[in-house]
């Protein structure tokens, strides 16, 4: 939550939830599981969901590892910013 004043928004950014950063994670199904529920949360609550996906060559755009895990499915309105870098807003573009 920001402490900044005059800004009262919130949004849920999601990042690098994909299939090659998680897979071999600690208690993945957990992790993943908890970001599902706040996804949900956000959702019925009205608050933007924001999905951060990495590429890089090891991590090549379209590839199976660069998708998002299989059970988290965001939402075609849902912003999506594509990142370059391991800084999530490193030279960005939405």
């Amino acid at each position: 939550m920001t402490t900044l004043e005059n800004r009262p928004n919130t949004a849920l950014l999601v990042v690098d939830v994909q299939r090659g950063v998680v897979e071999g994670a600690h208690d993945r199904a957990a992790v993943v599981a908890n970001v599902g529920s706040l996804v949900e949360k956000a959702r019925r609550e009205q608050i933007p969901v924001v999905w951060v996906q990495h590429s890089d060559e090891q991590l090549a755009r379209g590839s199976d590892d660069w998708r998002i895990v299989p059970e988290l499915a965001p939402d075609d309105a849902e912003p999506h910013v594509e990142k370059h870098y391991g800084d999530s807003f490193e030279d960005t573009t939405l």
